[in-house]
């Protein structure tokens, strides 16, 4: 048994001394032949041992640069064949609540008199409500007896206001739907949930659960006979585009322009304005190659589609949304509650807070809200919230900004205006430049540049440490 027991290292090192004699790589059958003497082998191995090093080095970098720097965004001039997205416009209504569903509310809840004024005025500041203007919603005994009368929780504040909300996009007479036009083609418009509560937007490529009835009830809109479902796109040979998104009777409104891939952003609007708005916009737009989503991660390509969410709250993904999110986190963090216009139906939904902490923990912490900023209110140290940048996107700049005095009686209805007058010429094109292939060629290069190792030789170390192991444990010997 013992002299059975010596013979099994002396295989060993024999079959590895065969697998060097025999393989295709440089160098290892130096290292068993007789014929070297001690000094040439030690050199060999050496030599080998520098090879493998700066082999695996090489082969590490270039696997880095496939996970970390496979992609890039190319610029293309090619403008005579594009089919350009154009902006959204969001407009956020001043006067939110409908008078005759109010009426209605009041009835069925036993809400009369003077009780019925304030709480109008509560539900209307309510639903204005924003990072800016927590402090503006009214607070009294009145109030609370007759949130405490119906049984109003916080968690429950949105679905009130959208149930008291008419969608005007439904309203049958078209003078007063509001609608987005651009000469005779009419444009999609749909109420969305905002940060800023429910607001309208038009021309959008976001699919339909950016939308006011899905962020709350988890429901997509219903089919609405007046609208369609189309984008506003156009090419280098159209001479000129202006549309307009009307049907707003509101005395007041907040306007936003924006990405037709992103939503709006709190803080980004145009003013206060009594009066339609005229934008005139340029924008470059950024597009994908069609296999940037097929042949790379989000992690390599530093970049998501919409439908690549890794949010909690929002089943879509935009870097506003993103950010959105961030503070949510940042106001559960602070205030140990969220706002009542954020979408709430996950698996642990977050406590919303009451009117009363919205007017006193709110305005204290606005900028850290707004901008993340942390808590020491400097500028160059913001909250840890990194969103990465849309897979589809474009950069909107608005060249000049005026109110249009006087079109209210000529379109029954104020709105904003975008006109288009300068065609874009440069675009930027996320695409691929190391695939996969290009791995494999850059390691399998290296591999042979360094030690002549190939595919081959692969197959070759299976085969020996495989089959021929097998044969050679068995008594078979070649």
């Amino acid at each position: 048994m013992a002299f059975k027991d010596r013979r099994w290292p002396r295989s060993i090192i024999h079959f590895i001394a065969l697998y060097f004699n025999n393989c295709c790589i440089h160098g290892f059958r130096y290292l068993v032949k007789a014929m070297l003497v001690v000094f040439e082998k030690f050199l060999w191995l050496v030599l080998l041992f520098v090879s493998i090093y700066f082999c695996i080095v090489v082969c590490l970098s270039s696997i880095d640069r496939y996970y970390t720097k496979s992609t890039h965004i190319g610029l293309e001039r090619n403008y005579y064949f594009w089919n350009t997205t154009f902006p959204s416009v969001t407009i956020c209504p001043m006067h939110r609540l409908d008078s005759a569903l109010f009426g209605d509310y009041c009835r069925k809840n036993g809400i009369k008199g003077t009780q019925k004024t304030v709480f109008w005025d509560f539900l209307e500041n309510l639903a204005n409500s924003t990072y800016i203007n927590f402090q503006n919603i009214p607070e009294s005994d009145q109030i609370d007896q007759i949130i405490k009368d119906i049984g109003l929780k916080p968690e429950h504040y949105m679905e009130v206001i959208y149930n008291l909300t008419f969608d005007s996009t439904y309203e049958p007479i078209e003078l007063k739907r509001t609608r987005c036009v651009d000469g005779q083609d009419f444009i999609h418009v749909r109420q969305v949930l905002t940060e800023y509560g429910l607001c309208y937007l038009g021309n959008t490529k976001l699919g339909l659960m950016y939308s006011s009835r899905y962020s709350i009830f988890g429901k997509y809109p219903e089919f609405n006979n007046y609208d369609t479902i189309a984008h506003l796109d156009g090419s280098f040979f159209v001479p000129d585009v202006q549309y307009t998104i009307v049907g707003f009777t509101s005395p007041a409104l907040y306007t936003y322009l924006h990405s037709a891939h992103e939503v709006m952003k709190v803080d980004a609007n145009f003013g206060y304005t009594i009066d339609g708005m005229v934008l005139e916009a340029y924008l470059e737009e950024i597009i994908a190659e069609n296999n940037l989503e097929r042949h790379t991660t989000v992690t390599m390509r530093k970049c998501r589609f919409h439908h690549e969410s890794n949010l909690t709250h929002f089943p879509f993904y935009t870097k506003n949304v993103c950010m959105q999110e961030c503070r949510i986190n940042l106001a559960y963090k602070m205030c140990k509650c969220i706002p009542h216009f954020y979408p709430n139906r996950i698996t642990n939904p977050k406590k919303v807070c009451d009117y009363k902490t919205l007017r006193s923990c709110f305005p204290r912490y606005t900028s850290y809200f707004l901008r993340l900023y942390d808590e020491n209110g400097s500028d160059k140290e913001p909250r840890a919230c990194y969103c990465e940048q849309n897979c589809l996107d474009s950069v909107v700049s608005v060249r000049s900004a005026f109110q249009n005095f006087g079109s209210k009686p000529l379109l029954q209805s104020i709105g904003c205006s975008v006109s288009i007058k300068t065609w874009p010429q440069n675009r930027l094109k996320r695409q691929v430049i190391f695939s996969v292939t290009d791995l494999l060629v850059s390691i399998g290069g290296t591999a042979g540049l360094f030690l002549g190792f190939s595919v081959l030789g692969l197959v070759e170390v299976l085969y020996f440490f495989t089959i021929r192991l097998i044969w050679q444990s068995l008594g078979y010997t070649l």
